[in-house]
């Protein structure tokens, strides 16, 4: 089980000494942190050498030399003893040990001033009950030993203390009680230090590991969203691979429909012989036409979808690019008997832009804005010049949209339902594109629509760099 299975948010820690209630994290935190404070499980034994051999030189000051040399005696074995304990821990089987290895240490250090306390002649035992106070301390604060593990060997050496100086009548029961104080001191001040340390390492690891989880997790989720992207992009070459090959393939059979119905509608090589021909031969180009035009659409949409739209920058005049889209739709208002008023300046600048594209806008505009206008109803086209260019609008007095129906609208294939006769419905195509391409010319479409009142549609095209207003 690894600290990925618990709730790491919430990790419950025992009051008492600061581990982890459950035992399985706490192992997998003992075992962590072994392996990250080998270092300082070694440097903190090489500590407790120094340490206590500094303590020669009062020694060599102030003891008789014989009671020096019994102590250096100690010093040298209990030194020998901690460096087997460093050379322990490069053994990889004891290097789980480390808590054992490092609670021997402590102890040789404290059971090494024991017995000097037990051998010093009476003047000099102060020294060593200083020593004691150091030793506790550090076993609490250097050694990271557990709370619990610490107060066991601080127990411990305080009980064989206590009994040193009880039975060899080292001082007087006033010095005793002193003593005793100093030493719960000491350990109140080590017991403090080391739950907090404790409970800070565990806090701290936990935060490790959440901060480990969540990386690895947003590690993933971002290589999901990569791969996601890359099946996306490939679906959007397949699809426009495939809308482009259809489309071609349809192109040449439709272009062929729509020619032989025109050439029967108009009766090129001699009467048909019934009117009804001549109908059907105007229903079936009037088709293949509208088919044409839904190839075109959906073609052009696929392109602009997956990137691939390239529009062919030039210098435009505005006059002309507006002139050439009414025509395109003059036959449309004139069946609807609804004419289309033109307020276009004479001096604009010139246009940077797409011919065909800006056309295409205009065109979709103005057969929506037919479409939805009563007979004899209002559409106007103007276009007026801006700071960075000319903005072009198109406008009706039909019905109006809801902002939701405007995106409704906007949305490919999207149609409002109820606008208009289900015989005159388009396939929904016509906004969106516009948008589409009003877009690759740095702007969207605005849509600024009232139900009741009708709709008003603008876009901007940058002018050419350079260009002056331009006379007609």
């Amino acid at each position: 089980m690894t600290a990925a299975s618990y709730p790491l948010a919430r990790f419950p820690l025992r009051w008492y000494d600061a581990t982890f209630a459950d035992p399985a994290l706490e192992r997998e935190f003992q075992a962590d942190e072994a392996r990250s404070t080998l270092r300082y499980t070694r440097g903190a034994i090489l500590l407790a050498i120094v340490l206590f051999q500094l303590f020669m030189l009062p020694d060599y000051l102030f003891l008789p030399t014989q009671a020096f040399l019994h102590l250096l005696a100690l010093r040298l074995a209990v030194n020998g003893l901690q460096v087997l304990l460093i050379l322990a821990t490069f053994h990889p089987r004891l290097q789980g040990q480390r808590l054992l290895i490092m609670q021997s240490a402590a102890l040789l250090v404290g059971l090494g001033a024991l017995v000097a306390l037990a051998i010093l002649p009476t003047p000099q035992r102060e020294i060593m009950i200083e020593a004691m106070v150091l030793i506790v301390v550090g076993i609490y604060v250097v050694l990271r030993l557990t709370v619990m593990r610490a107060t066991l060997v601080v127990t411990l050496l305080l009980a064989a203390f206590d009994a040193i100086f009880l039975l060899q009548a080292i001082g007087s029961m006033a010095q005793f009680v002193v003593s005793q104080v100093i030493m719960v001191c000491a350990i109140a001040i080590g017991l403090f230090s080391s739950y907090a340390i404790e409970r800070q390492r565990r806090v701290a690891y936990v935060g490790r590991r959440q901060a480990e989880l969540q990386a690895r997790a947003l590690e993933q989720t971002a290589h999901r969203a990569a791969e996601a992207q890359l099946r996306a992009e490939q679906a959007a070459r397949v699809k426009t691979d495939f809308v482009a090959h259809v489309s071609h393939e349809l192109r040449t059979p439709l272009n062929a429909v729509i020619g032989f119905g025109e050439l029967l509608e108009r009766q090129i090589f001699g009467p048909l012989g019934n009117p009804k021909y001549i109908e059907y031969a105007h229903d079936i180009r009037e088709s293949g036409q509208h088919l044409l035009s839904l190839i075109n659409d959906v073609l052009d949409l696929s392109k602009i979808e997956a990137g691939r739209m390239e529009l062919n920058w030039e210098s435009l005049v505005p006059q002309e690019v507006v002139r050439a889209s009414l025509v395109l739709v003059s036959a449309q208002a004139n069946a609807r008997r609804t004419p289309i008023r033109v307020e276009v300046s004479d001096d604009l600048p010139l246009l940077r832009g797409d011919a065909r594209a800006i056309k295409q806008i205009l065109v979709n505009l103005l057969s929506n804005a037919l479409k939805f206008t009563p007979s004899g109803g209002d559409v106007r086209v103007a276009a007026e010049v801006e700071d960075d260019g000319v903005l072009f609008t198109v406008s009706d007095d039909g019905p109006g949209m809801t902002p939701a129906e405007i995106e409704i609208a906007l949305t490919p294939f999207g149609q409002v339902s109820g606008m208009v006769a289900q015989s005159e419905r388009g396939t929904g195509l016509g906004l969106a594109l516009a948008n589409r391409l009003a877009e690759l010319h740095g702007h969207p479409l605005e849509i600024r629509s009232v139900p009741g009142r009708g709709t008003r549609v603008s876009f901007r095209i940058p002018r050419s760099e350079g260009a002056q207003p331009r006379l007609l």
